[in-house]
């Protein structure tokens, strides 16, 4: 396979040309959802809340004893929790931004969230969390955030920051039509971040951008720095994304795999570290996996076989309320749709998913996204954080 590149450069020119107006709120107008509520829940399928995998079937159980929150996070997180969480593997905890908050963690056992002490002003003061991912490097471990909020993306640890990466200049990757996007003040709006262990660098997805990139940053000089493979594009000017909105690094066969999930048209990309399209596991002859009809994937986790998908808007069988999609193999093997659930009417747009698996017992953490559209029109959704026990049926 070879790098994907995009070859005309007037395709700069149309990308800048595309009206900012046009794309400022791209990635928030999620269309209509019904009313959800206790009328909602008695009428949804007790199946979409069950999945496939290795052979066993589960059930989603919601468990309202764990993660506690305070009531100034709960206060925050109903205006704007566009956010996605991640697990530290050398502490167990779970790590997200709350606009207006700051940087929490859920401890190791799921019992409460906390504001991390000592943390940096800058976490409190607006940004989000809209990407985490947690990673390792020498043996220390990194916290990194892709804002949308503030257009940056941070690398920290454990509340001090250790970087900034804002709008690249264009001059620094490695494809001549990404840099000219940037020289010209193409828009920078980082979607999620994943740490690549084996290639030793960050990508960054930019959906909400009319350029719709890939973007790689790597620690040059000692600091991390924008520089090396970009690729992708949007579709509809010879590039291959529409809204490349989450980022995930896979192995398979030993190579390492960068993984997009590329939302408006519901499909799972995968490529090479250095940026070349490759096979998704589980695809056919399309290379990608092309997700149900109406899927709108914001991010990407794994457990062992199985792939977790937060869906924004609602499928046909979900009775307009937005699931988390689960895959094994390429294939939809269930569901869980958290607003069928007591207490939970109001998370209709699923935007993140973290998987922990704890005592051989699978746990997922559910981040919602409160449409404003919806709320001004007295269709009330909240931002919420919810977990789940997967509990095996026999």
């Amino acid at each position: 396979m070879t790098v994907f590149r995009i070859a005309c450069c007037c395709v700069v020119a149309l990308l800048f040309c595309l009206s900012r107006d046009a794309v400022a709120h791209e990635g928030h107008d999620h269309g209509t959802s019904k009313k959800a509520g206790s009328a909602a829940a008695a009428a949804a399928d007790a199946t979409q809340n069950t999945f496939e995998a290795n052979g066993k079937s589960y059930v989603w159980k919601h468990r309202p004893d764990l993660g506690k929150q305070s009531e100034a996070m709960v206060a925050a997180a109903k205006g704007g929790l566009h956010n996605n969480a991640d697990r530290d593997s050398s502490t167990g905890e779970i790590v997200t931004v709350v606009a207006k908050h700051g940087l929490v963690t859920l401890d190791p056992e799921m019992r409460e969230w906390t504001l991390v002490e000592g943390q940096d002003p800058l976490f409190a003061a607006g940004m989000n969390a809209h990407g985490t991912d947690c990673f390792m490097i020498d043996d220390q471990s990194y916290w990194a955030f892709s804002s949308t909020n503030t257009g940056s993306v941070v690398v920290s640890q454990r509340g001090k920051v250790i970087a900034q990466l804002t709008q690249p200049k264009g001059d620094e990757f490695d494809n001549p039509t990404v840099n000219a996007y940037f020289s010209a003040g193409g828009r920078f709006t980082p979607c999620d971040v994943v740490y690549l262990p084996v290639a030793k660098r960050l990508v960054v997805v930019i959906g909400y951008a009319p350029g719709d990139f890939a973007l790689s940053a790597e620690i040059r000089d000692g600091k991390w720095q924008w520089g090396g493979p970009a690729w992708g594009g949007k579709e509809q000017v010879g590039g291959v994304f529409s809204t490349a909105h989450g980022v995930q690094v896979a192995t398979e066969a030993g190579q390492e795999i960068v993984e997009v999930a590329s939302r408006s048209h519901g499909r799972v990309f995968a490529f090479t570290s250095s940026g070349a399209q490759i096979k998704m596991p589980g695809a056919d002859a399309k290379y990608y996996l092309d997700l149900p009809k109406g899927s709108t994937p914001c991010n990407i986790s794994h457990i062992g076989s199985s792939m977790f998908l937060p869906l924004l808007n609602p499928l046909a069988s979900t009775k307009g309320l937005a699931p988390l999609l689960v895959m094994d193999g390429g294939k939809p093997s269930g569901m869980l749709v958290p607003a069928t659930y007591e207490t939970l009417g109001y998370m209709h747009h699923m935007h993140g998913f973290c998987p922990v698996e704890r005592d051989g017992t699978l746990y997922g953490v559910v981040l919602s996204w409160p449409n404003g559209r919806e709320n001004a029109a007295g269709k009330r959704n909240d931002g919420q954080i919810a977990i789940f026990e997967a509990v095996e049926q026999k």
